[in-house]
C-alpha cells in the first residue's frame, strides 16, 4: 500500500525530519525517504509500524480522511464505506461480492458510518475497509427506516417467513425492491436478527419489534441492486487500522452493544401489548 501523503503529513503536522521520523520508527532514512519520493508500496508489517506511531501521536488519519471527504460532496454524492472479512477483488459485481441470503437479497452492501464498518473487523486482522463516493443521481432509490416493511423485508431475504411469502403484501414490497438501483435501509446485525426473530415466532409484537430495533441503532446501509447504480460508485480509497485503532473500534462496540440491550429492555416493557403480532399483519 503507498502511504506517501500520509507520511508528509504526518511530519508536517509533528514538524519533525525524515531522519527523526526513521529514528522513531526504528527504519533507516533512506527507508523514509524512498516512501515519501518514490511512492513506492509499502507492505502491511512497515504500514502497522507507521500508523501505529500515528495513531498514537493522536493522529487518526482515517477520520481526518472521513471529514475531509465529506466536505467535498456534491448535492447528490454520499460517501459508502465497505467493510469485508475476506479477500476483495476489483472490478467490483454486485452479484459476486454478495451473498443471496442477505438483508435485501443479492447486492453490494455498503455503509454510510466510518464507525461502524470499523466495528465490523476490529476483530480480523485482516479486514479490509474501502472507501467510495456514489452518485445518486438519477438511480431509483428505495428508502426505508425502521419499520414493519423493513422488518418484513429482511424476514423474508433471511428465509424466515416461507409460510407467508405468497402473500400481497410481500409480492408488492418484493416487487418494489428488486425494481430499485439502490436500498437505503438501517444497518442489521446480529442483535437485530434475535429481535425480528422474536418477532417472526410471535413472541413481540410489530410495535415493541420496531421500537426495540430503533434502539440498536448502527447507521443507514446502502444496497446496490444494478450495473447502472454500481456504474455510479466510485473508490475513493483503502483505508489502514492499526492494532490500537482496532483495539478502540472493539471497545466502542462492546460499549454500544451494553448500551443498545439496556435501551432493547425498556421498549420490551414500554410498547408491551401494543401493535400486532405477525400473525394478525397477514390475516
Amino acid at each position: 500500500m503507498k502511504i506517501y501523503k500520509d507520511l508528509i503529513s504526518l511530519r508536517n503536522i509533528l514538524n519533525i525530519s525524515q531522519s527523526e521520523l526513521a529514528s522513531e520508527l526504528g527504519l533507516s532514512f533512506e527507508t523514509i525517504n524512498k516512501w515519501e519520493k518514490e511512492n513506492t508500496d509499502v507492505d502491511w508489517q512497515k504500514a502497522e509500524l507507521f500508523y501505529e506511531y500515528a495513531y498514537n501521536h493522536d493522529i487518526c488519519f482515517n477520520f481526518i480522511y472521513e471529514s475531509l471527504w465529506r466536505e467535498q460532496l456534491k448535492e447528490n454524492d454520499v460517501l459508502l464505506f465497505h467493510a469485508t472479512k475476506d479477500d476483495f477483488k476489483f472490478p467490483i459485481d454486485y452479484v459476486s461480492h454478495s451473498r443471496k441470503h442477505n438483508d435485501f437479497g443479492i447486492g453490494f452492501y455498503l455503509g454510510e458510518n466510518l464507525t461502524q464498518a470499523q466495528a465490523y473487523i476490529a476483530s480480523n486482522i485482516d479486514g479490509k475497509i474501502l472507501s467510495f463516493k456514489l452518485d445518486k443521481n438519477d438511480l431509483n432509490i428505495i428508502n426505508f427506516n425502521v419499520e414493519r416493511d423493513w422488518m418484513i423485508a429482511i424476514s423474508y431475504y433471511r428465509g424466515w417467513i416461507k409460510s407467508y411469502e405468497n402473500s400481497q403484501i410481500i409480492k408488492k414490497l418484493i416487487q418494489k425492491i428488486e425494481n430499485a438501483d439502490v436500498i437505503i435501509a438501517p444497518i442489521a446485525d446480529n442483535r437485530m436478527f434475535d429481535i425480528i426473530s422474536e418477532y417472526v415466532t410471535g413472541t413481540i409484537t410489530d410495535e415493541q419489534c420496531i421500537h426495540s430495533l430503533a434502539a440498536t441503532n448502527l447507521g443507514m446501509q446502502y444496497v446496490i441492486k444494478t450495473q447502472k447504480a454500481l456504474d455510479q460508485l466510485s473508490l475513493i480509497k483503502e483505508l489502514y487500522m492499526s492494532a490500537s485503532e482496532r483495539k478502540r473500534a472493539k471497545y466502542k462496540r462492546m460499549e454500544l452493544a451494553k448500551t443498545c440491550m439496556n435501551k432493547v429492555s425498556l421498549a420490551r416493557i414500554e410498547y408491551k401489548g401494543k401493535g400486532k403480532y405477525i400473525e394478525e399483519v397477514f390475516i
